[in-house]
């Protein structure tokens, strides 16, 4: 009897491991952030963990040769009594070089994280520094087949307009944004500017949407629409 008891408190507990495998539950500092099937219940110091805090700079991880910063982010309601709502992770700078997150066979080169107060992830956003038409069909083709017709809508920021394509599942929201960088902002040194698209993939938990859609919208996220 004890043998069995035995049997069945271990199996749990080997089902657990194989699910965090599965998604892709891991430091940043250990590979890239696989997307596709990610578990929204795993811990944002799962992914950062204790070993990728800046030795440098206060409030900053460093993944590769990427720093993350952490932003904890107010309502703004009432000046002086201002209530936190979310922490936001914000990559401040990438290399096409590195690649910290993938979705299928698809690479993205910077990663930004919301989490409510109480460190439940709310919202994912990974980047692709240079992409272009083809990638993004291939990409929306991949998607639509497994997810069903994603619905194709504009967004525009500072006067530039970009494709968005969008697929409701059960527990989540995946928004695809295809924008172009001209450059002109974009400071080269010994070297010509050089024209490109950019993809922002943005999985947002379904459950936090109303905390999520027109309240988030720094960095990387002024695409999110």
């Amino acid at each position: 009897m004890k043998r069995i008891l035995s049997i069945f408190i271990i199996l749990p507990f080997v089902l657990s491991c194989n699910g965090q495998e599965k998604s892709g539950a891991k430091s940043l500092a250990d590979g890239a952030l696989q997307l596709e099937n990610f578990d929204f219940n795993t811990n944002i110091s799962t992914l950062l963990s204790e070993n990728t805090k800046s030795k440098e700079y206060s409030g900053y991880y460093q993944v590769k040769s990427e720093m993350i910063e952490v932003d904890t982010i107010s309502d703004g309601e009432f000046i002086g009594s201002e209530k936190p709502v979310r922490v936001e992770y914000r990559q401040r700078s990438f290399s096409t070089r590195d690649v910290l997150a993938n979705f299928d066979d698809f690479e993205f080169n910077a990663i930004n994280f919301v989490t409510n107060m109480d460190g439940k992830l709310m919202l994912i956003n990974a980047v692709a520094g240079e992409t272009n038409k083809d990638k993004t069909e291939n990409f929306v083709s991949k998607l639509n087949k497994k997810y069903g017709n994603s619905k194709k809508t504009k967004g525009e920021f500072v006067g530039q307009n970009f494709d968005i394509y969008t697929w409701q599942l059960k527990d989540r929201i995946i928004k695809y944004n295809l924008v172009f960088d001209d450059e002109k902002s974009t400071l080269k040194i010994g070297g010509d500017k050089n024209p490109h698209y950019k993809a922002y993939l943005f999985i947002i938990k379904k459950e936090f949407q109303n905390e999520i859609f027109g309240k988030v919208s720094s960095g990387d996220f002024v695409y999110l629409e």
